[in-house]
């Protein structure tokens, strides 16, 4: 067990997802960056005139000041659960020898935390806040710190590609608050040129951290390359009729249940369509696919439009050949097949659009498609 502890610990300080990932009820689909990883290059400093507060460790020995408020701060950014345990584990962990506070302090002083937790605050906040001016600043700020550090580094680096990873993200978020669509463009070919840079350097990096920025990545090289929506998710077999709405979004009387309920989507059916090919309306990434009560065996899919948290549900599916949970899709892509699993009266694809999560609120999905005729 004590070989485990400086892992375990470490793990949970630096490279925990309860540090950075806390974007409240979109984590299906939140990118899995890790800002620890983003070394000293980056020369802002902490807040200037801030005096650090130190709150030590139990048992950790002497730390200066400004070490111990970084871990503080790290630790800040924790719900209290998490603040506990990580505080357990070191205490333990010091008090038999098996972990050394002064390498963790020696190795959070070779990142800019103020900083990095600035942008990465900063960007999560511009999802909720689009036209946050004091923020858009900030990030513009800390790019150009970054830009400067990707040029001292070599592209072949780990840390060329985690400081390429987090200005294509930074680029990526102003180009949805940008005024123009002339500089919306500029942005996004910046940041795919940054996401691209990041999949060349991290190419070859078995460590975890690294997979999931370069599938991060690949993701929004995807999402930001591809259009999303007017498709039609459901495709006849050849030489079969159309698809068409049998039932539409809003309030209707169930056809199982013969009560008055809101419809969250529309149904799409024609002739025969059991089998049919069920495809993805835009690019995304599959969050969900298995059983959900009611609909059956089903795919949902995250997508991530213009800073806009969106999730497109394709419901009623045959139980075989539906695309795995992690699995990253372009418009058009085969989810699945179409069939009359879970609550259904026959075969038809219930599709389904929400808002911030898979649960969040419904869209209605006609917006999203092309124009289809009602039964």
């Amino acid at each position: 067990m004590r070989k485990r502890l400086p892992g375990i610990a470490t793990a949970m300080l630096l490279f925990s997802g309860a540090l950075f990932g806390q974007a409240a009820d979109v984590g299906q689909a939140t990118l899995q960056y890790d800002l620890s990883e983003v070394t000293s290059t980056v020369t802002d400093d902490a807040t200037p005139g801030a005096q650090p507060q130190t709150v030590p460790v139990p048992g950790s020995g002497p730390a200066t000041a400004s070490q111990t408020n970084l871990i503080e701060m790290l630790l800040e950014k924790m719900g209290k659960k998490e603040q506990k345990i990580v505080r357990s584990v070191l205490e333990a962990g010091i008090q038999n020898k098996v972990i050394n506070l002064q390498k963790i302090e020696k190795q959070l002083g070779k990142f800019n935390v103020p900083a990095l937790i600035g942008l990465y605050s900063d960007l999560r906040a511009l999802k909720i806040s689009r036209l946050d001016f004091k923020r858009i600043e900030n990030i513009k700020s800390t790019l150009t710190q970054i830009d400067a550090a990707i040029k001292k580094a070599d592209i072949k680096s780990s840390e060329f590609g985690n400081l390429s990873f987090f200005a294509g993200m930074a680029r990526d978020r102003l180009a949805t608050v940008a005024e123009s669509e002339t500089e919306k463009t500029q942005l996004r070919a910046a940041a795919i040129e940054n996401y691209s840079a990041t999949i060349n350097a991290l190419a070859d990096d078995k460590n975890v951290a690294a997979q999931e920025k370069l599938a991060d990545s690949q993701e929004r090289l995807e999402t930001l390359s591809q259009p999303f929506g007017q498709l039609v998710p459901v495709e006849p077999a050849k030489g079969k009729s159309k698809a068409v709405i049998t039932s539409d979004y809003g309030t209707r009387i169930h056809p199982v249940k013969k009560t008055k309920r809101f419809h969250t989507g529309v149904d799409l059916a024609g002739w025969k369509c059991n089998g049919w090919k069920v495809m993805a309306i835009g690019p995304g990434r599959v969050v969900k696919s298995g059983w959900e009560s009611g609909y059956g065996y089903s795919v949902v899919v995250s997508h991530e439009i213009d800073g806009r948290m969106l999730f497109t549900r394709y419901a009623h599916l045959q139980k075989k050949s539906r695309l795995p949970v992690g699995r990253l899709v372009k418009s058009g892509d085969l989810l699945g097949y179409c069939n009359n699993t879970g609550v259904s009266t026959g075969a038809h694809l219930h599709f389904e659009v929400r808002e911030t999560s898979a649960s969040g609120e419904t869209l209605d999905p006609k917006g999203f498609l092309p124009p289809v005729d009602n039964l």
